[in-house]
């Protein structure tokens, strides 16, 4: 038996139990508005990991992820809106069968998409995908549908989506899945030649890689992935509708996929769960009394200096420093400390200064704009992503671990 059999199984269990163990502690200990939340984290998980096979995989320029999204669960919608009345299928089995058709769909999207890719690639492909998923959002809004009531739904205002179905493992189960297909797929023969076409689409060519075919089919894959997330937030929600896709949610999926590094499946977990969680944290701040977290202009203006600063010594020790690596390391150390003091100092001096202690702005409004400057730190100290494009793997938790790994036997 091969080595990489039992690891195999081994992994499928425990993410078998990890999603079964994750839904009833959520349906035991959190409230419904907290279940959601962990939902929307699965759902953006596999988002990012379905643009890491277009983008950071076949080496695409997709900027549209949101469309297929919004086809998934708009199939979802319109079916249940005329068919799921009389259907014989009711509850879970109503919701695979939609998981199976908001796959077909958003795969055939992505076919209609990727064809143009043939041709295109950087920054007119980008344009192509962008257009796709305006196109899609305004002929989305266009649809009204009239209920046997007379009632209109759809269009700008939305619609409901029956049966309302929200199983915290399964959306995390379709999340595992999509990364286990990315991570098959890159070591497969299928898999090294997309990796070739990223790196050199002429030089594949030459060497009998058919770079059509595995573009479209790359596209096809990712689409597939994001139209399932589609229906299963549908059934989550229980209502859709166009706001709910809107074009910055596309610029969010790619910034979570070159956040952690493109090409890296695994990081583009990490990666999407970190840009998931810091809005949502930022949104909960309170003060000790119960109210909104508020800040002085003195404290942000002295905190932005502080940051600025140590952005730029942090450049410096990383992209000019030739010194021994532990002094390197002081130094990172240094800077951070030091931040945190020159900022403090920084807003107790403007502080006297009555147009910036006077002015007060609430933590939660601002959590967008700390999103958004993270995003530009993160991108200075590291435009390859945080950590390239390494994997997590048994084989790296061995390693950290220190654990040796049998050698495969030679002849």
């Amino acid at each position: 038996m091969h080595k990489a059999v039992p690891i195999r199984a081994a992994s499928i269990v425990l993410g078998l139990l990890g999603c079964w163990g994750l839904d009833l502690l959520c349906r035991a200990f959190l409230r419904d508005s907290e279940q959601r939340l962990v939902v929307l984290a699965g759902l953006y998980v596999t988002l990012a990991v379905s643009l890491n096979l277009i983008n950071g995989i076949a080496g695409q320029f997709s900027i549209g992820h949101a469309a297929f999204y919004q086809i998934g669960a708009y199939t979802a919608g319109y079916l249940a809106f005329f068919f799921y009345l009389q259907s014989p299928l009711q509850g879970v089995g109503w919701l695979l069968a939609m998981l199976a058709l908001g796959m077909a769909t958003a795969a055939l999207a992505g076919l209609v998409v990727g064809l143009p890719s043939l041709r295109l690639r950087g920054d007119y492909l980008a344009i192509v995908t962008l257009g796709f998923g305006e196109i899609i959002r305004i002929v989305v809004q266009a649809i009204d549908l009239t209920t046997p009531a007379g009632e209109q739904v759809g269009g700008a205002l939305g619609m409901s989506v029956e049966p309302r179905i929200r199983i915290v493992g399964l959306v995390w189960l379709f999340a595992l899945a999509a990364i286990a297909v990315s991570r098959n797929l890159c070591k497969s023969s299928h898999g090294l030649a997309l990796l070739s076409i990223r790196e050199d689409e002429i030089a594949s060519a030459a060497m009998g890689v058919q770079v059509a075919k595995m573009k479209v089919a790359a596209f096809m894959i990712g689409s597939a992935f994001a139209g399932g997330a589609g229906v299963l937030l549908a059934h989550s929600e229980s209502f859709i509708s166009p706001s709910m896709f809107p074009m910055d949610l596309s610029f969010i999926v790619l910034t979570m996929v070159v956040l952690r590094g493109s090409g890296a499946i695994t990081g583009s977990v990490v990666a999407a769960l970190t840009l998931f969680y810091v809005p949502e944290y930022l949104r909960g701040l309170k003060a000790a009394d119960g109210t909104a977290l508020t800040v002085t202009g003195a404290t942000l203006v002295g905190w932005i200096l502080a940051v600025i600063a140590a952005v730029v010594a942090v450049r410096w020790i990383a992209y000019q420093y030739r010194g021994p690596r532990k002094t390197r390391l002081a130094g990172y150390a240094a800077t951070f400390f030091g931040a945190l003091l020159v900022g403090r100092a920084l807003g107790w001096a403007f502080s006297f200064f009555p147009a910036l202690s006077g002015a007060s702005y609430e933590v939660q409004k601002l959590r967008m704009v700390i999103f958004a400057a993270s995003l530009i730190i993160i991108m200075l100290l590291r435009p390859e992503g945080v950590l390239g494009r390494h994997e997590f793997s048994w084989d790296w938790l061995a390693r950290a671990l220190r654990i040796r790994r049998p050698r495969e036997a030679v002849g």
